[in-house]
């Protein structure tokens, strides 16, 4: 007996020690690529802003250790060692991501995501068009990196405020009418791109939502046969919402004729972004189109969102 406990007792102290983890898992990512994650991930890239956000909105930014751009001062409060990070994007060479030895890779396809599984590391690719998009891949995310319980909060929050703003603005006809001012006056966002459903979620109607391609040049006829109640301009843009209000050829319109021109804020990054924020540029939105209704605080909801998703708060964001 005491002879077969001790082989009995070797071949277990073999298998843990030498054969492959039988809890090794594998995910399918939002590209439909099966990804075998790794068993201990300590080191993740992040070449995709909206991705670097989402792991940060999870609590996870002390794995990342490389990054493609850093948007802001305020992310630098909740991960102060983002600037350190090396930095890289989708486009970057299959060395320089080696160089940065990540366990996991979370991306946009590219030809160079093929290279890096060849090479052995595990890469998720994402394809984020819409808020159902957005939570998929915080999910996602939250499934690879342990941190499941905390992207399904937020997705339960998330679906609350969204069923919120349907039960109140479901009812209201006709729905206003919604512009989104690109980088110019006469560039717009189309039905696929990601602004298009802030506006439909928040109870609007993208009156350019016929247009395909994201970004897209409009003419003058364009916006006065379509003659928006709002106006809604993005943060990131050099050019000043006052061009619109000094425009004459567009005075007829009610959006002006009401002074309804607004910014989407912005604070970590533009809430306009496909970023678990944009839950916030939604909300904000609602209450600038339908007051009557909908009615948040939106100081005391942006509060209590950066406090529950980064844990604190470090100063007003600015409203409109």
């Amino acid at each position: 007996m005491k002879l077969l406990y001790r082989i009995g007792f070797s071949i277990v102290c073999f298998m843990l020690l030498y054969l492959p983890a039988s809890h090794a898992r594998h995910i399918v990512d939002m590209m439909g690529r099966t990804v075998e994650v790794p068993v201990k991930i300590e080191r993740v890239a992040s070449p995709y802003r909206i991705a670097t956000e989402m792991i940060i909105t999870l609590g996870a930014q002390d794995k990342l250790v490389g990054v493609s751009t850093v948007p802001g001062d305020i992310i630098k409060h909740y991960f102060p060692d983002i600037t350190n990070l090396s930095l890289a994007d989708r486009h970057s060479s299959v060395e320089e991501f080696l160089r940065m030895k990540p366990d996991v890779i979370f991306t946009t396809y590219s030809p160079v995501v093929d290279k890096l599984a060849q090479s052995g590391i595990s890469v998720f690719c994402m394809k984020v068009e819409n808020p159902d998009s957005m939570l998929e891949g915080m999910l996602m995310i939250g499934d690879v990196l342990n941190k499941t319980e905390q992207a399904q909060n937020f997705a339960r929050y998330f679906k609350a405020k969204l069923d919120h703003i349907e039960a109140m603005t479901k009812a209201i006809t006709p729905k206003k009418a919604v512009y989104v001012v690109g980088p110019k006056i006469l560039i717009t966002v189309g039905g696929d791109f990601y602004q298009n459903f802030i506006v439909q979620y928040a109870g609007g109607i993208n009156v350019a939502r016929d247009l395909r391609g994201g970004w897209v040049p409009v003419s003058r006829e364009h916006l006065i046969a379509w003659d928006p109640d709002v106006f809604i301009t993005i943060g990131y843009t050099a050019m000043d919402p006052s061009q619109i209000k000094n425009d004459a050829g567009l005075a007829p319109l009610k959006a002006l004729k009401t002074n309804a021109i607004y910014i989407f804020p912005s604070y970590i990054d533009s809430w306009d972004m496909p970023t678990p924020e944009s839950l916030l540029a939604i909300m904000w939105l609602a209450n600038i189109l339908y007051p009557e209704k909908v009615n948040f605080d939106m100081h005391k909801e942006a509060r209590e969102f950066y406090l529950k998703f980064y844990g604190s708060y470090p100063q007003e964001v600015r409203l409109n």
